[in-house]
This record gives C-alpha cells, structure tokens and sequence, in this order.
C-alpha cells in the first residue's frame, strides 16, 4: 500500500509535498519509460483501452525527467499535487471509454492500475530513479529496446524533419552529425547501462524489457506479456484489431549509408553491450528467438 510518510516527506529532495494533496493512492503503479522512437507511443495506445488499466494524461509529463531543470521548456512543475492531478480521468474520456468497454468487453471500466509513459525518463539520473523508488518501492517500469542506429534515425527524422515541418532533404548534414553526438542521445543508446541502473532500485522482476522487434514480429505475445507483467486480466479480447498498424510513423526511409557509417562508430560500443550481455545483435534475423523479457539483476552475496 502505497502512504506519503512523514519520514518520507523528509526524505525527498526534489519532490515537492503541498499540505493539500490529491489522493497519494494514485501515484503510478508503472511508468513506460522509452527511450524514445522504440515503441512506446505504440504500447501505450493499446493499453489505454484495457478496463483495468488507467494511464496519465496527456501521455508524456516529463515530470521526473524535468525536475531538476526548472528553466526547460518542458518543466511544468515539481509539486506532487500537480503529478498526482494527472492521473485522474478527465469526465469525456471516462465516458468514452467506459462505453468503449461495455460495447467491445461486456464489462466496465474499473482501473486497478495507474501508468505513466514517458519516453525520456529511460535516461534518468539514479539520484531521481531512487526518488520514484522512495514514493513507490513497488513500482514496475518497462523499458524498451531498439537497434540503436535505427532509433536514433527515426529520432533524427521526428525531431529535425517531421517536428519541424521539414524534408529529410531540407535538414543540414551538420544538423544530423550534431544530434547524433548530443548527449542526451548518446545515453539513450546507453541501454545496458539504463537497464542496470534502473535495475539496481526496482523490486526483482519489475523490470520489463521490451522488445521492438516483437511489435512487428510477435505484437498479440507481447502485449499479453505487458498484461501480465501489470498483473492486469490478460486475455485476447483486449486486443484491438488494428494491432499491426503504424503508431506515430516517421516514414520509412532507411538510414543513408554516412550516417550509418557514422553511428555505427559513435555507438560501437553500446552495440556490443547488448551483444555481449543480452546476445541481441541487428539485423535481427526473422527466425530469432530473442524476444521482451522480464529482466532480474543477479543478486549479489553481501561481503
């Protein structure tokens, strides 16, 4: 059960507690944390549909990966009372979708879960991991995985072309390089190392670590493993038709061979971490069994 302590009032150091709060029970059950272009705006529009799943709104609140930069343009605030407020259904969409779940389910819309996802708390620094701990040491977080030269493309595309109102065409070369060496970028492709500091706070077997791959190869098993994982009723029923069509596309031009070139320098050795500790290496061949796990620290025996 999830309680706002004195001692954890105490505790925080970036959080900040108003004496008025809504209630804390709605502090997230799970977050979704990216990095981005890996999936998760997928994941996330097919579980926003499942009866007992409740997810924040709008999507992405870069509440924790903002709260150490209040001048940013995307802080909006560091108070509990706000974070708490966006997880509440607003009265149109409570509707909707407890029509949407009798219509298609038979049974009404009854969350036991609450979810967060935003794609840049996968970067997180562990001073912050360890503050989301402290207001809820059950949490679970799924991660997601992609060829890092392949994300950091379709991020490049979104960020520089498509945001922007722009052709690939119209992007200067120097305006890729400098992305693709930002440093925000270059940890995101940092998954081993994301994973393992995530994994050092979180309660064993809640991390999941999802696949991209399987959106495309296996989507049913992975969003039955995703239900599971939340403890949520896992069943096909709940598996909306339209399960293979694009979410949030960046078109599909493929990496131009310099940037390819490039990244797969820039990014050698995070490639070879996943390689050499999970065994995933791209192209993944069709037949791969590699597949979105539930991922456990080994444990270590104290001195």
């Amino acid at each position: 059960m999830k309680e706002l302590t004195k001692e954890l009032r105490a505790n925080l150091r970036y959080v900040k507690v108003p004496e008025r709060l809504p209630p804390f029970e709605w502090f997230p059950d799970f977050l979704i944390v990216g990095p981005q272009r890996t999936g998760t705006t997928w994941l996330h529009d097919h579980l926003r549909f499942h009866p007992q799943v409740l997810l924040a709104q709008p999507k992405e609140l870069f509440f924790f990966s903002r709260i150490k930069e209040p001048r940013h343009p995307k802080f909006q605030s560091d108070s509990l009372a706000w974070y708490l407020g966006r997880f509440r259904d607003s009265w149109s969409w409570w509707l909707y979708k407890s029509l949407f779940c009798l219509w298609h389910y038979g049974e009404r819309y009854r969350p036991v879960v609450r979810g967060e996802a935003t794609a840049s708390y996968a970067a997180l620094d562990e001073d912050v991991i360890a503050e989301i701990v402290q207001l809820n040491p059950a949490v679970k977080v799924i991660m997601m995985v992609r060829d890092p030269v392949e994300r950091a493309w379709s991020h490049a595309k979104k960020d520089l072309a498509r945001n922007r109102g722009r052709s690939l065409r119209e992007v200067p070369e120097e305006e890729f390089v400098a992305f693709f060496h930002d440093p925000y970028q270059r940890r995101c492709a940092q998954y081993v190392a994301n994973i393992e500091r995530w994994g050092r706070y979180l309660e064993r077997g809640h991390l999941l670590i999802g696949l991209f791959d399987d959106i495309s190869r296996r989507p049913e098993d992975l969003l039955l493993q995703v239900m599971r994982f939340l403890n949520v009723t896992t069943d096909q029923r709940y598996i909306r038709r339209d399960l293979r069509a694009p979410v949030n596309p960046t078109g599909t031009s493929q990496v131009p061979e310099r940037f390819r070139a490039l990244l797969e320098k820039l990014l050698a050795d995070d490639i070879a971490a996943l390689r050499d500790r999970f065994g995933w290496s791209w192209p993944m061949p069709p037949e791969s069994a590699a597949r979105s796990f539930v991922f456990n620290p080994p444990v270590t025996e104290a001195a």
